[in-house]
């Protein structure tokens, strides 16, 4: 099932690595925030395996609540 999920990483990911994680990254003064859906726990941990070997420094991560939609 796919989840949507924020991670807060200190520093600065640029659009073309956040692009090739499948995320959207949004800067701010000293962290980026990456958004986006996950497939499964796999995809996360690989996700958060490569933000390390890059030696970025994760701050948070979270899962975000699922739109509803109106009918």
């Amino acid at each position: 099932m796919t989840l949507n999920y924020e991670i807060r990483v200190r520093g600065r990911v640029g659009d073309h690595l956040a692009d090739a994680l499948g995320l959207e990254a949004e800067t701010e003064p000293v962290e980026t925030v990456l958004r986006g859906p996950v497939t499964d726990q796999e995809g996360l941990h690989g996700i958060l395996e490569h933000l390390q070997e890059l030696g970025l420094e994760l701050v948070e991560v979270r899962q975000l609540p699922r739109a509803h939609k109106s009918l």
